[in-house]
């Protein structure tokens, strides 16, 4: 077993801090720190013969060096859209789908890129009024309903309540190239590399020059991001927001929403017991149908 040239029953504190020094207070220095920490712990008792045995866990003797941690951007609703819209006309409605996806139904890119949104989850024949997609990280399911009925109070009729309807409206101009509704024109998967992003990003500093709604750096993850903000500026409790991201925890859901003017003014509000339950987003894009009996 090998650390680069280095034999693991040649690492001791010393060597250990300068390989994490090279590497620097990163993410890459925080993941290599945690990883190496446990493939020791986990290995030492299965061969002890290959490890030091002055040294316990080399890895635990290193200093963490905190890094300044980027914030990530987001995008709203209407650049989302704008994005998509310009994908359509430039022939890439797949392109136009992912960003929708990961906004509207808070799918990561690499999920998206894998497959993992498949045209058969779509209005499926036993799940008629819902889009079933996956989540590769968690491997949680989700079932995102696209429509309710409710009865109008002042007609008295049902009416069916079209909840994504903007969505719909680009999947519905999205081509079928393969069984996954973002894949390649040869039906091939985008993969869960950066290809995609890159090529949403190439598409936006296109359509940018037409449409200045859509931002630079303008991207799948601040799609997500976005979709997650507009979330809490609905005024979802953590439980509810929890229910749409598919969030095991509860501190991996806090991170992604941003600290938005509108957010920090209902709080302000909220504090002085001067806010309003504000409409959430499906009763602003949500559209009444009366339904026929």
């Amino acid at each position: 077993m090998r650390v680069g040239d280095a034999k693991v029953g040649q690492i001791g504190v010393s060597t250990a801090e300068k390989i994490y020094a090279e590497i620097g207070a990163t993410r890459t220095g925080e993941k290599v720190l945690t990883y190496c920490k446990a493939m020791w712990k986990r290995m030492q008792p299965h061969h002890p013969e290959l490890f030091r045995p002055d040294t316990p866990n080399p890895w635990e003797g290193v200093t963490l060096k905190r890094r300044v941690k980027k914030k990530k951007g987001h995008v709203d609703r209407e650049m989302v859209y704008a994005f998509a819209n310009g994908a359509i006309e430039h022939g890439r409605g797949e392109l136009a789908a992912a960003a929708v996806l990961a906004f509207e139904w808070l799918m990561r890119p690499s999920s998206i890129g894998a497959g993992y949104a498949p045209w058969t989850g779509y209005r499926a024949s036993d799940q008629p009024d819902k889009i079933r997609l996956k989540h590769r990280k968690n491997d949680e399911l989700a079932l995102h309903p696209l429509e309710y009925t409710e009865v109008d109070e002042e007609t008295g009729e049902e009416v069916l309540v079209k909840l994504y309807e903007d969505a719909e409206k680009i999947l519905a101009q999205t081509p079928r190239y393969g069984t996954s509704i973002v894949c390649k024109k040869s039906g091939v998967l985008f993969g869960d590399g950066t290809f995609l992003a890159h090529e949403v990003r190439e598409m936006a500093d296109k359509i940018r020059k037409i449409d200045k709604r859509v931002p630079e750096g303008f991207s799948l993850d601040k799609c997500r991001h976005g979709g997650m903000t507009e979330l809490e500026e609905s005024g979802l409790t953590e439980g509810q927001g929890r229910s749409l991201s598919k969030h095991k925890m509860a501190s991996a859901y806090r991170g992604y929403a941003k600290e938005t003017e509108r957010r920090v003014l209902e709080a302000t509000k909220k504090r002085f017991g001067r806010s309003e339950q504000r409409k959430n987003m499906n009763e602003i894009k949500g559209r009444k149908i009366v339904k026929k009996a």
